[in-house]
């Protein structure tokens, strides 16, 4: 790899956990979208299962690696997905981002764009609780969030696409309902998005000086 391409190049991670694989499969969109911007190194990853007894659930993306702190820390942006879980996300996410106390005391994640996808079984199941719950954490972390605005998923059906606070899908409570394109399109353009602003903050402050101020640690 030559130095001009070392200087163009960026990393997007996008992590999730999944019990269906609703979500890894939403993930896989996340992904294209991010593709699309020049220089993006984009990796899918899912979080440790902590229940032993859904481990056997979950072999249809069992292929998909095991994320680590040092895939996060190491990443220029995030997206974290997650199944709605009783209204907020899911533990198994919520375990992965509590071991980041070393991360947060050097603020190591401060000024890194961070997205937000989810899955349901239904319509108004709490998939924007999730998403904000979601978002939270990564706050504390100095992150900066990414959104969907409105204006993106246009008018009728596919308004009912997606959230400002990310990207959705609803299987269905059977969980036999396909992702739609309106899902996907949202979905798309959240991970562009994702990976356009970590490209702006990793590259534009060579333009911009001042943008350094993002990604630093306020006394």
């Amino acid at each position: 790899m030559t130095l001009v391409e070392d200087l163009s190049t960026f990393k997007i991670l996008i992590v999730f956990y999944s019990f269906t694989g609703h979500t890894a499969k939403l993930a896989e969109y996340i992904a294209e979208g991010a593709r699309e911007i020049d220089g993006a190194q984009v990796e899918i990853k899912q979080v440790p299962e902590i229940v032993p007894e859904l481990k056997e659930k979950r072999k249809s993306f069992a292929h998909i690696p095991i994320a680590t702190i040092e895939d996060l820390t190491s990443a220029d942006g995030v997206a974290f997905g997650t199944p709605v879980h009783f209204g907020s996300f899911a533990s198994q996410l919520k375990q992965f981002i509590d071991q980041l106390s070393p991360v947060f005391i050097k603020g190591t994640m401060v000024g890194k764009p961070a997205a937000f996808f989810c899955t349901a079984g239904s319509m108004h199941g709490g998939e924007e609780a999730a998403l904000i719950s979601t978002m939270i954490p990564l706050l504390n972390l100095g992150m900066i969030p990414i959104g969907v605005p409105y204006p993106i998923q246009g008018e009728g059906s596919d308004f009912d696409a997606g959230s400002p606070y990310g990207a959705v899908f609803v299987s269905g409570h059977k969980g036999d309902q396909e992702i739609s394109e309106g899902d996907k399109k949202i979905a798309r353009i959240l991970g562009k998005r994702l990976s356009a602003m970590a490209k702006i903050i990793k590259f534009g402050c060579a333009n911009f000086p001042q943008c350094s101020f993002l990604s630093s640690k306020y006394e």
